[in-house]
């Protein structure tokens, strides 16, 4: 909320079965000059809860019910183990309970990426045209400093392809955590980069690496504005 107020943000994500989701939900209702969409959410970190019963969702599910672990996660979806089916009937209702709650949806993006693999980009093909979104998070196409151990580096360009030939995205998505740079919004500014670019932020408050996001959140809307670049939000793509 502060980075939105001072300027810093465009766009936020909500996740729907968060403890701050009735918070997140009166700031995006009361605030309809910025966008916001459904972060949806098929892994986790130990808290994180399907809304369907676990019992209909197996294959995203713990044995504890909990959402799957991030890493377990990604395996099973680049290994096309998840069922696309359970993925489809989850992401229904996350977008369900965002809409139902009086906010319009302008994207979908994902915790973890995961929409990236194929079964969960199956099920949003599926699922969003019920709803009527069309607009969906790319993959991250721009680094300061190039992660070679990274899957995503080297499969990224292939699943950027596919996304652009689904859904309507941006040109280019830089996500900070990646670049490992103390002063990444003057050098990412200063590359000759043209069309649209989303920069993928975390802020907050406790943890060090939110902090500086939060900071640079705003340091880096006010670069660019001050060299000419208009900030648009996911509603104006």
């Amino acid at each position: 909320i502060d980075c939105f107020e001072k300027g810093g943000l465009t766009s936020a994500t909500i996740m729907p079965t968060m403890p701050a989701l009735d918070a997140a939900v009166a700031y995006a209702r009361a605030n309809p000059r910025f966008s916001f969409g459904v972060h949806l959410t098929y892994v986790g970190d130990g808290i994180e809860l399907p809304i369907l019963p676990p019992s209909e969702v197996p294959d995203l599910c713990d044995k504890n019910g909990k959402l799957m672990p991030s890493q377990l996660g990604r395996l099973k979806g680049l290994f096309r183990r998840t069922s696309i089916d359970q993925i489809a009937k989850e992401t229904e209702a996350q977008i369900t309970r965002i809409r139902d709650l009086g906010v319009p949806i302008s994207h979908v993006d994902s915790h973890g990426h995961m929409h990236k693999y194929h079964p969960y980009r199956q099920a949003l093909k599926r699922v969003l045209p019920k709803f009527g979104i069309t607009k969906v998070r790319s993959v991250q196409d721009l680094y300061l400093q190039k992660p070679l151990k990274s899957p995503n580096f080297w499969l990224g360009p292939h699943w950027k392809r596919v996304l652009d030939r689904m859904f309507t995205t941006t040109d280019h998505l830089f996500l900070p955590r990646s670049a490992f740079d103390l002063d990444w919004t003057a050098t990412l500014l200063k590359l000759p980069i043209t069309g649209t670019i989303e920069f993928g932020l975390h802020p907050g408050t406790t943890e060090q690496w939110r902090i500086e996001e939060h900071r640079d959140a705003i340091l880096l809307a006010q670069r660019a504005r001050e060299q000419g670049h208009a900030l648009i939000s996911w509603k104006e793509l």
